[in-house]
């Protein structure tokens, strides 16, 4: 089987790989999806510290009822006559006042840790938001260079895809295939010539039956490498 046409498009078609690869290696590509995961992850903790800020915020209304309702009792309890109360009264309403005391002291521990808690959280999305925007900043920045980058070279391009499609038409239908299939599989080249007794791709030897099979046919598939190989 003839590969002369086969290597013709070969050899236009690694002037587009190349360019593919610029393109898919490119920094600012690189760097654009970089700063679009931070991004994202940014977006994420932000709602995190969002939820969890709501928490807090429900719990401190929850504890200001409370201290509400021990301020109220307490209040209760020193508008009282003590006076007009006798002792076993006085001594009930004293363990009274001693309890309510002690549970506004811990009630006004909570707000107090629960108010940190808060600033904490605050700080956090505050800095998640400075992260998030200094990201997407740095993003627009990289992906606005990688588009005119890309705009350089998408003449060039297109031009070699119909080069390579005029080109097509006069290959056999079965190794064009097996060409397009081993090429979207970023192997490249696809065609390579046997070297000795050895795979021009992966260099690896080829046992005596393997290259009988290349000598009758023209061109076999490498088992290693699965590259096309051809006998100069």
């Amino acid at each position: 089987m003839g590969v002369e046409k086969i290597l013709e498009y070969q050899s236009l078609d690694s002037e587009l790989f190349k360019i593919e690869k610029q393109l898919r290696e490119n920094k600012n590509k690189k760097l654009a999806n970089e700063m679009h995961e931070n991004m994202k992850n940014a977006q994420t903790r932000s709602l995190k510290l969002e939820e969890k800020a709501g928490g807090l915020i429900a719990e401190i209304d929850k504890v200001k009822k409370h201290f509400k309702i021990q301020e109220e009792k307490m209040n209760e309890f020193l508008s009282k006559d003590l006076e007009k109360l006798s002792k076993e009264e006085v001594d009930k309403l004293t363990i009274l006042s001693e309890k309510l005391a002690q549970n506004l002291v811990i009630l006004d521990k909570n707000l107090t840790a629960l108010a940190e808690s808060v600033n904490v959280v605050l700080s956090d999305f505050n800095k998640t938001i400075k992260e998030f925007n200094a990201s997407k900043e740095q993003f627009t920045i990289c992906k606005e260079e990688y588009d005119n980058e890309v705009k350089t070279v998408e003449k060039e391009k297109n031009n070699l895809i119909l080069k390579l499609k005029d080109l097509s038409k006069n290959i056999d239908s079965k190794i064009m295939e097996a060409y397009i299939k081993r090429r979207k599989e970023n192997i490249f080249p696809v065609l390579v010539p046997l070297k000795g007794n050895s795979c021009g791709g992966c260099h690896m030897e080829l046992p005596y039956a393997t290259i009988s099979v290349l000598n009758n046919d023209g061109i076999l598939t490498c088992e290693h490498c699965h590259r096309i190989i051809y006998k100069k």
